[in-house]
C-alpha cells in the first residue's frame, strides 16, 4: 500500500536554514505545509491534540475511505526524510475551554500562542473544524442524541484504548441520520456496519442537492438504508433518552419517526485559537498585507480553520499556498533584518 505523499516540493530537503517554524494542526492542511515548508530546509515542528497526526482523515473518515496505514506511512517519510517533529496530544490553547471540542481529552499538555510564537520565527495555524453544528431544535441534548463528530470520532479512536473513549453501541438499534454530506453519508455507512437494526437518512431537500452526489445515496439504498428526503427536523422527544424524531413535510403535515438514536451530521464550524486576534474575517475577504497572514505578524493561518469544512484537496491546497506565503515573508523579512544589521555596521565605522 503506498504511502499519502505530503512533500510536494522534492524528494530531499534542502539544507537547514536555522529557521524554527511551528506548524499547529496535523490534519492535511497542516501535514502539506509541514511537507513544503520542510523540503526548504526549516525546522519545522508540528503540534497536534490527537494522539496521532491526520485530524480528521485519521479520527472522523471510516478506513474504508482512507486507510491509517498510508497516512502514517506519509507521516514517517515526513519524519525520516524532511526531519519533521511532531507533538501528539498538546492543544493550544483556545479562547474555549477545555474538552469543548471532540478529541479535545486526548491533550496531556497545553501550550499558549503567545508562548508558541515567542518561540518561533513563525507559526502556521491548521487547527481544523472541530465542533459539531447544532440543528437548534428542542431535545438535541437528549441522551441517545449524537453529533456527526461524536459518533464517528469515538469509532477511530477506540484503537487507543482509553477508558473514556467507546464505540457507540448500535447493535439492534433504529438509527436516524440527519444530513446528507459526506459525514452523514460516513455516519449511517458506520450505524449500518455495526449492526443497527435500520437506519433512516433524513434530508431537507432533494437527492439531486444533497452535499454528497446521489452516487452516495445509491449505496446507501442498496445497503437497505432508508432515504428519507424533504423532511426538516422539529423537535426531538422522549422521557428518558431520545425516542422520536418530529418531522416537518414538503407537502405541509407533520410526522414521527420512532429512534433508538440520533446522528446530527450537518457539519463541522472552525474552532481557531484566539480567533478574535487573529482578524480571520479580514483574510477572508482577501483584506491583508500576506497570503493567509493574521492580524500578528508571524502567525499564518490555512484549511479548514480558515475556511470552514472543505474536501482534502482543497484543504492540501490551502496548507501549500500558506506556507509558500509564510516562506517567502520570513525571506523577505531576513533580508530586511541582514540589511538593517550592515547599516549599523556601516554607521559605526
Amino acid at each position: 500500500m503506498n504511502a499519502m505523499n505530503f512533500n510536494f516540493l522534492r524528494s530531499e530537503p534542502l539544507p537547514c536554514n536555522g529557521r524554527r517554524v511551528a506548524v499547529v494542526g496535523a490534519g492535511p492542511s497542516g501535514l502539506a505545509a509541514a511537507g513544503y515548508l520542510g523540503g526548504l530546509g526549516y525546522q519545522v515542528e508540528v503540534y497536534d491534540k490527537l494522539p496521532s497526526p491526520g485530524g480528521l482523515m485519521t479520527f472522523g473518515i471510516p478506513s474504508h475511505r482512507i486507510p491509517t496505514d498510508r497516512i502514517e506511512d506519509g507521516v514517517r517519510l515526513l519524519e525520516r526524510k524532511l526531519g519533521v517533529n511532531f507533538h501528539c496530544s498538546t492543544k493550544v490553547c483556545c479562547s474555549a475551554p477545555l474538552h469543548e471540542e471532540e478529541g479535545d481529552h486526548f491533550s496531556a499538555d497545553m501550550i499558549g500562542l503567545g508562548e508558541m510564537v515567542e518561540e518561533h520565527d513563525a507559526v502556521l495555524i491548521c487547527t481544523g473544524a472541530w465542533k459539531s453544528r447544532r440543528l437548534g431544535i428542542p431535545g438535541e441534548d437528549l441522551p441517545g442524541a449524537y453529533s456527526g463528530l461524536e459518533f464517528l470520532f469515538p469509532i477511530r479512536a477506540a484503537r487507543y484504548a482509553r477508558p473514556d473513549v467507546s464505540v457507540p453501541d448500535v447493535a439492534g438499534k433504529r438509527v436516524a441520520v440527519i444530513g446528507a454530506g459526506h459525514s452523514a453519508m460516513d455516519a449511517a455507512h458506520s450505524a449500518n456496519h455495526l449492526g443497527a437494526e435500520k437506519v433512516s437518512v433524513l434530508y431537507r431537500r432533494t437527492k439531486r442537492d444533497a452535499p454528497c452526489g446521489t452516487f452516495e445515496i445509491d449505496r446507501l439504498e442498496e445497503l437497505g438504508i432508508e432515504w428519507m428526503e424533504k423532511v426538516t427536523p422539529l423537535e426531538l422527544t422522549g422521557e428518558d433518552r431520545v425516542r422520536v424524531v418530529k418531522l416537518s413535510c414538503a407537502d405541509g403535515n407533520e410526522t414521527e419517526v420512532p429512534v433508538d438514536m440520533v446522528i446530527i451530521a450537518i457539519g463541522e464550524i472552525p474552532t481557531p485559537p484566539f480567533a478574535g486576534k487573529l482578524g480571520l474575517e479580514n483574510i477572508r475577504k482577501g483584506d491583508v498585507r500576506w497570503l493567509n497572514m493574521t492580524s500578528i505578524d508571524n502567525v499564518f493561518v490555512a484549511g479548514d480553520v480558515l475556511t470552514g469544512p472543505s474536501k482534502i484537496g482543497k484543504a492540501v491546497e490551502s496548507g501549500l499556498k500558506a506556507a509558500r506565503s509564510l516562506g517567502n515573508w520570513l525571506d523577505l523579512r531576513g533580508e530586511s533584518l541582514e540589511a538593517s544589521s550592515e547599516d549599523g555596521e556601516s554607521g559605526r565605522r
